[in-house]
């Protein structure tokens, strides 16, 4: 089974969801997936500069006390899950199109799951600088990637120009909120769901029952980013 994954690296609802879609497969030990991460980019206008962290949530949640009750409520949702969420150490939103450079070379030596968390709990937990590239050097060589081919990786225009071009197809598809989850290339599912949602959509797609489903009547807890 392949679960393709479009995400993007700062979106809190990703880190949640892929922390769910790990509780859902170690429910059904038989299911051992190929995880294949896809680009998605929440904010492809930014700034090389990037934008405050603060300035980012209340233009983005539409206000400064709207945006803290939702992240606060992000924290409880990330507590159980071993996520935990340090949005005051936060400084700065950075484009991502560099996390997503590292993340796709990470695909040749199958660490992508590996290199993508990393960068999320850089982010959320840590509070580090994810558009650093010392922050994606030191993932990506973690990982088991070297110096040279991760510096390479950040300067490569066709890999940027590649990335680009999926997101805006998948755009173009139907895709308007992350993470969305594909399974097999047929069965989509779109949100952060509880594992036993999750737990479904395995069944479902393993055993080929249908094409494409979402959940009956559901509404995720908070907005997606």
């Amino acid at each position: 089974m392949q679960i393709a994954i479009h995400f993007d690296v700062i979106c809190p609802w990703c880190f949640i969801g892929l922390k769910r879609l790990g509780l859902a497969i170690a429910r059904r030990p038989g299911v051992r997936p190929t995880v294949v991460w896809r680009p998605y980019f929440l904010n492809p206008d930014l700034p090389d500069a990037g934008i405050d962290f603060a300035v980012y949530i209340e233009r983005k949640f539409g206000g400064a006390l709207r945006g803290k009750r939702l992240l606060s409520s992000l924290q409880e949702i990330g507590r159980p899950l071993g996520i935990p969420f340090a949005f005051d150490a936060i400084q700065r939103v950075p484009p991502t199109l560099d996390a997503h450079r590292l993340i796709r070379l990470a695909h040749d030596i199958g660490a992508q799951t590996e290199v993508a968390e990393a960068l999320f709990t850089a982010h959320f937990c840590q509070g580090k600088d994810i558009g650093d590239p010392d922050v994606l050097i030191a993932a990506g060589t973690d990982a088991g990637l070297s110096r040279a081919e991760i510096v390479h990786a950040l300067h490569d225009f066709d890999l940027a120009e590649t990335l680009r071009d999926e997101a805006t197809a998948a755009q173009r598809s139907g895709t308007l909120g992350v993470p969305l989850f594909v399974l097999n290339d047929s069965f989509v599912i779109t949100g952060a769901h509880e594992p036993e949602v999750l737990v479904r959509m395995l069944d479902v797609a393993q055993a080929g029952e249908m094409e494409t489903a979402v959940p009956e009547n559901f509404s995720p807890p908070l907005p997606r980013s």
